[in-house]
């Protein structure tokens, strides 16, 4: 007997909740769980022959016990007395019905959050467990909160199926909810490996010249009922409103009406399933139609006059429902004006596909969802949300159909209207903007105690509003707090704390970062994580690089009580070192106020240049990037004196001379080795921040996408993207 033959990993103190399931099933399988469980006693035996029974069983259940446990594991069994004694000092020692195990337990139950991608059946296995550990401490979870928080975990693609669940008039059953979900994967999964981008040659059901496109797989609500898994074309109420109707010829424009009731239907060659179906409307304009329409997975215009950054591509067939085929031909993107709650507001659509012989323009659901927030249906019309915010996109105009409430803004309109907004063209206000949404007495203190070199200003004037400080800054009154004395030399304490996770990642799949801070100089360094378990490698990349620029050790580092701190590699490179580490204690993010404040500070700069340079929020780790190299030129008041925490750091003073506006648009010089005799010298790019070990500045171009760094650009600083861009 040995542990391969049980089929079951060895225990080594993890997980114990599901080894006792399958350890379990072992001892039943071989006829002795009645001796482990306590089903049968010792005390029990009448007879001889019944105690010698009882304690051969209760032998070789100790040995199946032991055997499949690691050796680590062994002392807190080996002293029992059998089999039944051992099995109940592993549960009190691994399902203590503490209140303490019982409270750590909800809070990881309750806390448990779905990010987006992670795989649904993992997920829900992830929360059933937990009940079930709740269960075994004596704190069990009902189904109606196990079904609760499992919809209020998932992440924001599945808001359509969780307010699809939520309007059903029966209750919710755990196997309900979770085959539902479970489907709803499988389905994204299957239309996911098709693709969606143009680059691809297929989107929205569409074929190139040599490959037919594969069914569409419905994951959104119909327009006519509101239930998922059909279009309205195929919705069945509809289907039997319209049974005594003829079916509709082709769709023709006649001048400024439209008679027919469906009309750009695109459709698989032999299956009938419909990519977006609209019914009638009476505009007067085709080409100023826009529908919203929840199975369009692209944004459709007929018309490039609003388009910007536009692009060229080989024409893609896009098959009609009557038939008839239109093509495909570019992508770009078109500034939208549209009414919000906060006044009249601009965004862009992404990547619209430019179909010249589309009867009408299409604001695809599903695009919108992925880029930019939920999209809600009522009987009135449709609703978005982004930012907080929630305004009405779309009216309904007849059955199941929604016209689209926003107006598309010529670019030359667009870049007047951004161009207009620099406060009277003010040098302060763009050394406010260049320094990262400094405030006025920060700007103040730059002129007059001439802490940098390079600003062209001699005296700080007021300006108006900013709006991005509005949306990024926006705090309560401060409470009045009392200063705590600082080290007197560089490294002395270093402060650090994690910020994540994000709700959306970076390009390159980042989601969290820690801050590093040095407690005299106030010097921060930042860097991006994509899970907090490299904590530990970047302390030690900080700790070299820091003790190298300045000549001294780091001698104590002050964080709270996160996991990723108590690591066992963070442990021992700081014990060889002699770093020692402070922590706070539990829940009291107050004690480690230098880095909470600096996080704070970092992400509301951040925040600000997103909002002013309308920069989508994958751009966040750009922009954090960017505030820290600002804040370490900035002064400070923690520092109590004229100078910034990098020239306390460096003992010299930033040059502030090259500083530009984030997010603005740049002419970027192409080297000579990569352009040929009659191309361009330079591609239109946007600024996304510094490169401070090369010298540079780096860019993102315009029309690909990839990441640049140069110092030989030409700056627009008054020229930006007029929304969200994801």
């Amino acid at each position: 007997m040995d542990a391969s033959s049980l089929r079951i990993s060895k225990f080594d103190g993890t997980n114990f909740h599901a080894w006792k399931f399958k350890m379990q099933m072992v001892l039943e399988e071989r006829d002795l769980w009645e001796v482990v469980s306590g089903e049968i006693k010792a005390e029990q035996c009448e007879t001889q022959l019944d105690q010698a029974t009882y304690k051969r069983k209760s032998r070789k259940a100790m040995a199946v016990i032991c055997l499949a446990m690691e050796d680590s594991q062994l002392p807190l069994v080996r002293s029992a007395s059998g089999a039944c004694d051992a099995w109940s000092r592993l549960e009190d020692h691994f399902e203590k019905k503490s209140l303490a195990n019982k409270l750590f337990l909800r809070r990881r139950f309750f806390t448990t959050m779905m990010e987006e991608g992670d795989d649904v059946l993992e997920h829900i296995n992830k929360l059933k467990t937990l009940a079930e550990q709740l269960e075994a401490v004596g704190a069990p979870v009902c189904e109606d909160d196990l079904v609760i928080t499992l919809l209020g975990s998932l992440s924001d693609s599945y808001q359509f199926l969780i307010t699809a669940l939520e309007s059903r008039s029966d209750t919710l059953s755990w196997e309900l909810v979770t085959s539902r979900l479970l489907h709803e994967e499988m389905k994204r999964k299957e239309q996911g490996s098709k693709g969606d981008e143009a680059s691809q040659g297929q989107a929205f059901i569409t074929r190139d010249n040599q490959r037919k496109g594969r069914p569409v797989k419905k994951s959104w609500p119909c327009h006519n009922c509101g239930k998922i898994g059909h279009w309205m074309a195929e919705c069945p109420s509809r289907i039997q409103e319209n049974t005594e109707r003829h079916r509709p010829q082709r769709a023709q424009d006649s001048g400024d009406r439209y008679r027919s009731q469906r009309a750009n239907v695109a459709q698989e060659e032999d299956s009938g399933d419909y990519l977006f179906s609209i019914g009638e409307t009476t505009s007067a304009k085709s080409s100023d139609i826009w529908l919203v329409d929840s199975g369009a997975t692209q944004h459709m215009t007929c018309s490039k006059k609003f388009m910007r950054n536009y692009k060229g591509f080989d024409a893609v067939d896009v098959h009609l429902a009557d038939d008839g085929i239109v093509q495909a031909i570019g992508s770009g993107d078109i500034v939208m004006s549209m009414k919000t709650p906060q006044g009249m507001k601009k965004g862009v659509l992404t990547n619209v596909w430019h179909i010249p012989k589309l009867s009408r323009n299409l604001f695809s659901v599903g695009r919108f969802t992925k880029d930019v927030g939920p999209v809600t249906f009522t009987k009135d019309g449709c609703y978005g949300e982004a930012k907080g915010t929630k305004w009405k996109i779309g009216a309904r105009e007849g059955k199941g159909l929604f016209k689209l409430q926003m107006t598309p803004v010529a670019p030359e309109q667009a870049n007047a209207a951004k161009s207009s907004g620099c406060q009277g063209g003010t040098k302060s206000y763009l050394w406010h903007l260049r320094l990262g949404h400094i405030g006025h007495d920060g700007l103040n203190c730059i002129v007059t105690k001439n802490i940098g070199i390079g600003i062209d200003i001699s005296s700080v004037k007021k300006w108006d509003v900013c709006e991005g400080c509005a949306l990024g800054k926006q705090t309560r009154v401060r409470f009045q707090s009392n200063t705590t004395a600082r080290t007197s030399k560089l490294l002395e304490v270093i402060h650090s704390d994690v910020c994540g996770p994000m709700s959306m990642a970076t390009f390159s799949g980042k989601r969290y970062f820690v801050t590093f801070i040095d407690d005299k100089s106030r010097y921060c360094v930042v860097y991006l994580l994509k899970s907090k378990s490299e904590v530990a490698a970047k302390f030690m990349e900080y700790a070299a690089m820091a003790e190298t620029q300045t000549g001294k050790r780091v001698k104590y580092l002050q964080s709270d009580n996160g996991g990723e701190y108590k690591s066992d590699k963070l442990a021992r490179f700081c014990a060889e070192r002699g770093i020692q580490q402070r922590f706070t204690p539990p829940y009291t993010p107050q004690l480690n106020g230098v880095a909470e404040r600096m996080n704070r500070t970092l992400v509301e700069c951040a925040r600000c240049m997103m909002e002013h340079a309308g920069l989508g929020k994958s751009y966040w780790g750009e922009a954090v990037m960017t505030a820290m190299f600002l804040r370490n030129r900035c002064p400070t008041r923690a520092i109590h004196q004229d100078k910034s925490p990098y020239q306390v750091w460096t003992m010299k003073k930033p040059i502030l001379a090259n500083l530009k506006v984030f997010g603005c648009h740049a002419y970027v010089q192409v080297p000579q080795d990569k352009r040929a005799k009659f191309d361009s010298k330079s591609s239109l790019c946007r600024f996304l921040g510094y490169a401070e070990h090369q010298k540079s500045y780096r860019f993102e171009e315009v029309s690909t996408g990839a990441i640049k760094i140069s110092r030989d650009a030409t700056f627009m600083e008054d020229k930006f993207d007029e929304g969200p861009r994801c």
